[in-house]
């Protein structure tokens, strides 16, 4: 009746039950819309499937607005995610961005302090020049948030390897930074130096996951560095704590 061809198997049909979707930010837009985006500092594989997965979610939790996702790429390699699903007649698709792609003129010429230090991640002529001009617009900030900004600017630098020309135009500027403290996350480490990157390690799960039980917290004071690479670059993907300490 169905029109098909006979059945060559019986597949199972009890799957494992779906991990919890967390995904990086979801908002409502002013036209009614839902935007969800997706922040990637590497090529992930399945990155389809894990949209499709936050749509399902997205969709269920909210019934009446049309869903918009973007996945952001923030890489410093070349982009080799997949945007589309299609599987006979079910279709599915979403954008991607890749910072590179992007002028930094377009977040140099931001009003917001913290905005404008995206642009060490787009495309620029003369990095030293766009740090040197981010930093430069800094100049007016009380010490505490021009310091909390220059750490932040010093972390996402290391996404393209410029994090020693931010220590070094950060030492023109009136306060001073523990470099050494902040230029762990490789996303890993320099130099051998565990203590600080399972100290940022440590906060990054806490973002994501919540308060870290006491296993987690002994596995991460005593691991090696090769383990807390491998936990770093498996955060961006983890759905769950499990996932990411996973043998």
């Amino acid at each position: 009746m169905l029109g098909l061809p006979p059945v060559a198997e019986y597949l199972t049909v009890e799957f494992p039950l779906r991990q919890k979707v967390l995904p990086d930010l979801v908002v409502r837009l002013v036209d009614g819309r839902i935007l969800h985006i997706e922040l990637q500092s590497k090529n992930d594989s399945k990155m389809h499937w894990r949209c499709l997965d936050y749509w399902r979610a997205i969709a269920e939790q909210w019934l009446d607005g049309e869903i918009v996702q973007v996945v952001i790429y923030l890489g410093d390699g070349p982009m080799t995610m997949l945007s589309t699903i299609a599987r006979g007649r079910t279709e599915f698709a979403f954008d991607i961005l890749s910072l590179k792609d992007v002028e930094a003129k377009t977040f140099l010429e931001s009003e917001s302090e913290e905005e404008r230090m995206l642009a060490v991640l787009c495309h620029s002529e003369d990095p030293r020049a766009t740090i040197v001009e981010i930093l430069r617009s800094w100049k007016h900030l009380p010490t505490k948030e021009l310091s909390e900004n220059m750490r932040d600017l010093l972390v996402l630098s290391q996404l393209r390897k410029q994090d020693t020309i931010v220590g070094e135009e950060s030492s023109a500027m009136p306060i001073e930074i523990d470099i050494s403290e902040n230029a762990v996350f490789k996303l890993g480490a320099k130099q051998g130096e565990v203590r600080g990157e399972a100290k940022v390690l440590t906060r990054l799960l806490e973002r994501r996951f919540g308060t870290l039980p006491d296993t987690a917290r002994t596995r991460i004071e005593s691991a090696d560095v090769e383990s807390l690479d491998r936990w770093v670059d498996r955060l961006d993907g983890a759905e769950t704590l499990d996932a990411v300490f996973a043998r």
